[in-house]
């Protein structure tokens, strides 16, 4: 059974510290050219003739990804289905967690992941200038529903979904119920009723910049006054809403999952919803260049976008299980969301919460 490999890791400076650590080990043992091999440039002329027959000569591929971790393990089936000789492994962890990973595999130039999936735009537009990632070269990206004019875009990284996040509460302790957001700051929610989400990525910072937008430049200074729990990304947040840990919740996916499981929840969604979207990145380090490939097609697929994108916005027209598509998803304005306002922002977040 897959699982997230990252459940239950010390802070990301440890964890960060031992993955350089084995990465440089390895890179000071010299090449490999066994399963953990890297360096492999992901482009056409390696995966020459036929891709999936590339791919099965290779037999695995790597995915680092900060989705839900049941879509990627339903989108790992399903491409082991349709492709039985390669095998995929799941890495699921959060943005901050997984992107200095593929920094450190970058610069030793010794790649565990074959595919990067990331909502940090203003990070991937960054390494896509330097050559980090590969053009995606499958059939699919080249059909009339993957809008490839669109959603593929220079420098190698193309979108695979947005993720929508909305509010959400307990039935059990909150039955009023919440209409929008401003609901959150009924004083019955204070004192560690509500959560939401530490602004460690860029992304989290532009949720907190459309709840200011729609709602008040002061409605996030007055949701800090309720007291509420930061949780590091939507998940647990939801587990813990589902346990009755919390009353109500700020950033979660639409709860359909957790209320068909018996939770007593229930998620709304405001006139305007916020998500992330979702960059796919073949990676130039890729172990298994052609595998990389071969899943990167199959993401933008009607059977991969039913994995990926449910609970979610997709990137092809209707999909089963998804919320809306992508278009329809707000998109994160770089220039304003530069390095320096992003750590601005963070300070003046943790002076408000903590």
């Amino acid at each position: 059974m897959r699982r997230d490999r990252n459940a239950g890791r010390p802070a990301r400076a440890l964890s960060l510290l031992v993955t350089m650590l084995m990465v440089g080990a390895l890179a000071a043992c010299g090449g490999d050219d066994g399963d953990g091999g890297g360096g492999g440039s992901a482009g056409p002329s390696d995966c020459s003739g036929s891709l999936e027959d590339a791919a099965a000569e290779e037999g695995k591929v790597t995915i680092y990804s900060s989705q839900g971790l049941d879509q990627l393990n339903d989108l790992a089936d399903r491409f082991e289905k349709k492709y039985p000789d390669v095998s995929v492994e799941v890495v699921r962890g959060t943005d901050t967690d997984l992107s200095p990973r593929v920094e450190a595999e970058h610069q030793t130039g010794k790649g565990a992941a074959d595919i990067f999936v990331t909502a940090s735009q203003g990070w991937v537009e960054g390494y896509a200038d330097q050559g980090w990632f590969v053009e995606p070269i499958g059939p699919n990206f080249e059909s009339s529903e993957y809008d490839a004019d669109t959603y593929l875009h220079e420098g190698g990284h193309f979108e695979v979904s947005a993720a929508i996040l909305t509010f959400g509460w307990n039935t059990d302790e909150y039955p009023d119920g919440i209409e929008d957001y401003p609901d959150l700051l009924d004083p019955e929610l204070k004192g560690g009723k509500i959560g939401v989400p530490e602004p460690g990525a860029q992304s989290f910072v532009d949720f907190y910049l459309y709840l200011e937008e729609n709602y008040g430049e002061d409605f996030v200074e007055d949701l800090a006054a309720q007291e509420p729990r930061i949780y590091p990304s939507s998940l647990p947040m939801a587990e813990a809403l589902s346990s009755g840990e919390l009353a109500a919740a700020t950033f979660v996916q639409v709860l359909v999952d957790e209320k068909e499981a018996g939770a007593p929840v229930e998620s709304g969604l405001a006139d305007e919803a916020w998500g992330a979207r979702f960059f796919g990145l073949i990676l130039e380090t890729a172990p298994n260049p052609c595998a990389a490939q071969l899943l990167a097609d199959f993401l933008i697929t009607t059977d991969g976008q039913e994995a990926i994108a449910r609970k979610a916005a997709s990137v092809l027209p209707d999909i089963e299980g998804a919320v809306t598509t992508v278009d329809q998803v707000r998109e994160q304005d770089l220039d304003v969301l530069t390095p320096e306002f992003v750590a601005e922002y963070q300070q003046k977040w943790n002076e408000l919460f903590r």
